[in-house]
């Protein structure tokens, strides 16, 4: 792979831009040329989906048909993004009548959705296209004696038949990339639970109690740093570790994969917006060999 479109979503650019750079300073740095998608909008995760289908489907559509005049495959890297365009991928591919209706539609801006494009969540290009061989041969300053755990999030592996990402009961892509990288990856009870994310905006004190459930899991676990692979948890993560009711707890550092693995790979931090993160992750940064990037 030598070049993909870059699939933002909403929330990624406006809460977590340091994600964002993240990922194309790394992608770019082991070979793939990252370019921006224009005049996309939301992908209907979620909400609307639970109001129309084809309505959702339109949504998902229009960036899917708008990867096709540019004859490139998408990188999604949050988690809802990812899952929506690759159901909604599979059902116009399989569904003829939804493929119609949203052909319809698509056909007022001269779009047209026909299949020919693949969606890749950020895992599977690393993982996948570029590979784990290749990434290792790039590494240049390997982190020491640092304990990761990985966060994977509901939406990157589930469902499998449809994202095909990683095992969504025993996922490995990011535990293998950190070591990769020099880290050990630690296992933790409630792994490939839910951050609570999802729950927020009908219950913020449920989602609360299952995002600080895990960390509390984390830290028993050992773990110098989460790890994750959508904005969404990341957030959740590290904003749960800010309620009062963790207030005696250390607060461990949560980072994208992508923003873990730049420093490793030798890329300054501030093109990784490593300023940017809410909790200082310079004791995660302290643990490369030769000290921070």
């Amino acid at each position: 792979m030598n070049e993909i479109l870059l699939y933002r979503g909403c929330t990624t650019p406006v809460r977590l831009p340091a994600y964002e750079a993240a990922t194309i300073a790394v992608l770019e740095k082991l070979g793939v040329k990252v370019r921006d998608m224009k005049d996309v909008t939301c992908c209907g995760a979620q909400y609307v989906e639970s109001i129309s289908q084809i309505a959702f489907a339109a949504m998902s559509g229009r960036i899917l048909a708008m990867a096709e005049k540019e004859g490139l495959d998408i990188l999604a890297i949050c988690g809802a993004c990812s899952g929506s365009l690759k159901i909604n991928k599979h059902l116009l591919d399989h569904n003829e009548e939804a493929r119609g209706q949203v052909n319809d539609i698509l056909a007022e801006e001269g779009l047209k959705y026909t299949g020919k494009v693949r969606v890749r969540h950020l895992l599977q290009v690393l993982a996948e296209d570029i590979g784990f061989s290749e990434v290792e041969r790039a590494i240049v300053k390997p982190y020491e004696g640092i304990k990761i755990a990985a966060h994977y999030g509901c939406h990157v592996t589930r469902p499998f038949e449809i994202v095909q990402v990683d095992d969504p009961e025993n996922p490995t892509i990011i535990d293998q990339l950190a070591e990769i990288a020099g880290a050990e990856s630690v296992d933790y009870a409630g792994k490939t639970r839910c951050c609570g994310g999802p729950m927020l905006a009908m219950d913020e004190k449920i989602a609360t109690k299952i995002g600080q459930e895990k960390i509390k899991n984390v830290e028993v676990a050992g773990a110098d740093v989460i790890l994750t692979a959508c904005e969404f948890c990341d957030l959740q993560l590290t904003q749960v570790q800010f309620d009062e009711a963790m207030s005696s707890t250390r607060r461990i550092p949560v980072m994208p994969i992508t923003q873990f693995l730049g420093p490793a790979l030798g890329i300054d931090e501030d093109r990784l917006g490593l300023g940017l993160n809410r909790i200082d992750p310079s004791p995660v940064l302290d643990a490369l060999q030769g000290g921070s990037a």
